[in-house]
């Protein structure tokens, strides 16, 4: 294999495709990337059998060839390389890289044991805006768990029907769901794409153009790009009942300014973090006193808000909130409150298109 290419484009390749390298494998070889030159240019691949991102990248090939190179290694050399145009060639088992008076070499992994992620079966194919879909995932994706304890928590509930794509995503302390109306209609379909490839399909949307397509069979999903395709493997199982959690009832309703909220909640973390990382939000007439006390200080921020229904005392994790609050774009929200140890719910003033809720801690 020898072939010629530049530092550059292989080094936006080799950042692309290590994003589906596996953060911890017994298996040597997932811990590689894996190059194919060919007479149309160079092809690179990485998965953790979850998830497969590969890349194609213009270079002029003088012979074809395959190798598989530890990531990590191939991907900081490559980083430190001039900014030229690269020269890489086998010698035996041996990547060879020159870049002007650079040379580097990286001893190879057997190619032939190196596995790939097939992409069969009917398949659905949905067209997606590529800027909307990516905020549908952003803005749910941060309330998947981190934890394997529950697998199918790892993941986002995707609902399919007519024009409508829903998405939800809950670790138990917070829950979101977001809601894209798209053009055409669909027939329903239910699946569970890993938070993980979610996070990386909407990476891959702000390389889109006007429009994308999100490929669908029962086990997998793929958006392919062209230079850039993704095959990820569908989390297999039936999600939550979350339907039945919702609380259908509040005692309180407040409509609070978000900018004013944020900054609040900001401000009090300074201090709850340095404690047990809570903060006490007091809802009394038309305002809201948040406060939080630990061995470096105290804390009180009170702001103007619109009162429906009870005066209430609440306590939250202020991550949880600002992980919300950072998703919502709207001026102003609605904070539904049952009583100081029920979720509370977060929504818009009209419409549904989100719906999020957190989990209180208890007041002592």
């Amino acid at each position: 294999m020898r072939f010629y290419v530049d530092c550059n484009e292989i080094n936006a390749a080799v950042i692309s495709v290590t994003k589906a390298l596996p953060t911890r494998s017994t298996m040597p070889i997932l811990d590689g990337i894996y190059f194919e030159a060919t007479k149309e240019g160079l092809r690179l691949l990485c998965t953790d059998l979850l998830m497969q991102k590969e890349c194609f990248v213009p270079a002029t090939v003088e012979m074809d060839g395959k190798c598989v190179v530890p990531g990590k290694l191939f991907s900081e050399v490559l980083r430190k390389m001039p900014e030229s145009i690269l020269e890489i060639f086998m010698s035996g088992s041996t990547l060879i890289m020159q870049g002007g008076k650079t040379k580097n070499q990286i001893q190879c992994i057997d190619f032939d044991e190196f596995p790939t992620m097939s992409f069969t079966g009917d398949v659905q194919n949905i067209k997606v805006e590529p800027v909307a879909f990516k905020e549908l995932i952003n803005k749910t994706v941060f309330a998947t768990a981190q934890d394997d304890s529950k697998p199918i928590l790892n993941g986002i509930n995707t609902e399919i029907e007519d024009n409508k794509i829903t998405m939800v995503a809950t670790d138990s302390y917070q829950f979101a769901m977001n809601t894209l109306e798209i053009k055409e209609g669909l027939p329903q379909k239910n699946i569970i794409i890993h938070g993980r490839a979610a996070t990386e399909i909407a990476r891959m949307m702000e390389e889109a153009k006007d429009e994308a397509t999100l490929s669908l069979t029962n086990t997998h999903v793929k958006v392919d790009l062209g230079h850039t395709a993704l095959v990820a493997r569908l989390i297999d199982g039936r999600y939550i009942d979350y339907k039945r959690i919702l609380p259908k009832e509040s005692k309180t309703r407040v409509m609070i300014n978000r900018n004013e909220l944020y900054s609040s909640i900001e401000r009090a973390q300074l201090v709850a973090k340095e404690g047990n990382n809570n903060i006490v939000m007091k809802f009394e007439g038309d305002m809201l006193t948040i406060s939080a006390d630990s061995y470096i200080g105290k804390v009180n921020d009170e702001i103007e808000v619109n009162v429906m229904g009870e005066d209430i005392t609440i306590s939250f994790n202020p991550k949880f909130c600002l992980n919300i609050l950072r998703c919502i774009s709207d001026e102003t929200v609605y904070f539904e409150f049952t009583n100081n140890i029920s979720p509370c719910v977060i929504r818009p003033l009209q419409g549904e298109s989100y719906y999020y809720l957190i989990v209180p801690m208890r007041i002592y």
